[in-house]
């Protein structure tokens, strides 16, 4: 629901657009003239094959959260585990099992809440990278671990790092596709968390038959791998568009979004979304100034208060039926 305050601010713009080049964004009118990247759904993924070969690389993402619920849920009833940690194999295991599994659980609503200003700061790419560092760090103490307390904390700060990129990979997906193939490329998430769940259960039941720890220390070792390929490899695909216009780089998000088409930036399609891009974050800096007018002073506390109301925004009346959707949905995704 819009304000009669935004009205004003709306027809305000529009008064300026009729002496200027300014862009007034209206969603209906937008999506009426502008022009496809082909067929939706699946036909249009091979003909947008760049965009969905970035995407598909950046939801391995998934395939790491994936296959690290995979690995846990073996190597608990491993006996090479269970005679290095004796609080999980002796009285009261539940407990301590319970609590190695939530942890990771714990690190990852910390990760993904917390993503979101950070992915907004340093870009979706570098985000990426550093929830990779993060989710390395706990790899590794993991695999090296000596003692109870020292699993328990390679679990938690490898979860933060997974949650990080449970939250980021999706975001630049979903704003490095074509508005018609842009479902299909985020189905490639819940793919890769399902198929690192797989890959994870064969691994663990062919190291189970390994003489000593390296049974359950080599499939938390090969967590890794994948970490390290979506890190270093993330660096040489394009920076989200949507980013690089909200830091005011529109040269720059006009060539990422030219390359992502795999079109010449003088054609029709790209700049109409390339306009639209620009309308929309300036609609969305807007909205914060009409809402927020006393937190737009840029000082550390107020971006910080500005971070937590644009998390009450989603509950706010207009916007709650989709918060709950969008929560009801990931809820009963994991409750299944």
């Amino acid at each position: 629901m819009v304000s009669p305050k935004s009205d004003r601010s709306l027809a305000q713009g529009e008064n300026v657009a009729e002496n200027s080049d300014v862009f007034i964004h209206h969603s209906e009118a937008v999506w009426a003239q502008r022009g496809t990247y082909g067929p939706r759904g699946f036909r249009g993924v091979f003909i947008n094959y760049y965009a969905a070969l970035c995407a598909a690389f950046a939801a391995i993402g998934g395939m790491v959260f994936g296959y690290d619920q995979g690995v846990v849920s073996v190597v608990l009833v491993m006996p090479q585990f269970l005679g290095r940690f004796s609080q999980i194999a002796g009285g009261g295991a539940g407990f301590w099992k319970g609590l190695l599994t939530a942890m990771i659980e714990l690190g990852a609503l910390l990760g993904a809440l917390n993503q979101g200003w950070i992915a907004d700061m340093i870009s979706r790419k570098y985000s990426i990278v550093l929830a990779v560092c993060i989710f390395s760090l706990g790899s590794v103490l993991q695999t090296a671990s000596i003692g109870y307390a020292m699993l328990i904390v390679g679990r938690l700060i490898g979860g933060v790092g997974i949650g990080m990129l449970s939250m980021v990979a999706p975001l630049y997906i979903s704003e490095i596709s074509p508005a018609e193939i842009r479902g299909a490329l985020l189905v490639l998430e819940e793919l890769s968390i399902v198929t690192g769940i797989v890959v994870a259960y064969w691994i663990t039941y062919g190291t189970r038959y390994m003489e000593g720890e390296w049974a359950w220390r080599l499939p938390f070792l090969l967590q890794l791998i994948p970490g390290l390929i979506l890190g270093i490899g993330i660096l040489f695909l394009p920076f989200s568009p949507r980013w690089l216009v909200s830091k005011s780089r529109d040269a720059e998000a006009l060539s990422a979004l030219g390359k992502l088409r795999q079109l010449p930036t003088s054609d029709k399609r790209v700049q109409h979304e390339w306009i639209n891009i620009r309308a929309e974050v300036a609609f969305h800096k807007e909205t914060s100034i009409l809402r927020h007018p006393k937190l737009q002073t840029p000082t550390t506390l107020n971006r910080i208060k500005l971070e937590i109301v644009s998390w009450t925004d989603c509950f706010r009346r207009g916007c709650w039926r989709r918060t709950h959707l969008g929560m009801g949905l990931m809820f009963f995704q994991q409750c299944e």
